[in-house]
């Protein structure tokens, strides 16, 4: 029987059968094109991504650079967290603070004369956040002074709001710094 009388013969019995397998057919080829033009290219382009990081990750355990392991680094923040508790002093301590204001204004040549605060307690962590306000004025050089040392010191003080105004006084440029400071205390031992 030759293969258009079989094709023919199949048409005549069934006209469904053929055109599900034409529709199939176009359905695979469209497939494959689609995985050929698209999805390849895309996958290849990963690929080469994958392949140069870990290039790059295995050069930089020969040169010593590598990422720590998850629970190095779960080690490492556990002891960064430890030391940042250590930094944070006790409520007790707040005097020493405000001793430390005024020694820091004093060096830089400056004069505070009232320091108003403002305590609240953060219970879920046993903690005080403490808003301290108050204002300073002299020469600009000064108030720098006074600025870069509040921002060097050893405590864990957040400048949240600074305003400065100027005037001029018997010929000279005054300032007047006012800030709002914040910072913590523990209410406990460690």
């Amino acid at each position: 029987m030759p293969r258009d009388s079989l094709l023919l013969a199949a048409w005549q019995m069934d006209k469904k059968l053929p055109l599900v397998v034409v529709f199939l057919l176009l359905l695979n080829i469209g497939a494959f094109a689609g995985m050929r033009y698209l999805v390849s290219p895309r996958v290849e382009t990963l690929e080469r991504e994958y392949i140069e990081r870990q290039t790059a990750l295995r050069q930089s355990r020969v040169d010593g650079r590598a990422p720590q392991e998850p629970h190095d680094e779960y080690l490492a923040a556990g002891d960064d967290l430890k030391t940042f508790w250590q930094a944070i002093p006790l409520r007790s301590e707040f005097t020493v603070l405000i001793g430390e204001l005024f020694t820091l204004a004093e060096e830089a040549g400056l004069e505070i004369n009232q320091i108003s605060y403002d305590p609240e307690p953060i219970e879920e962590r046993d903690l005080l956040r403490y808003g301290l306000v108050f204002s300073v004025g002299g020469g600009y050089s000064q108030v720098k002074r006074f600025v870069h040392s509040l921002e060097q010191s050893d405590r864990l003080v957040a400048i949240e709001d600074v305003a400065l105004t100027g005037s001029s006084e018997q010929g000279q440029e005054q300032v007047r710094l006012s800030l709002r400071l914040s910072t913590l205390f523990r209410t406990r031992a460690l």
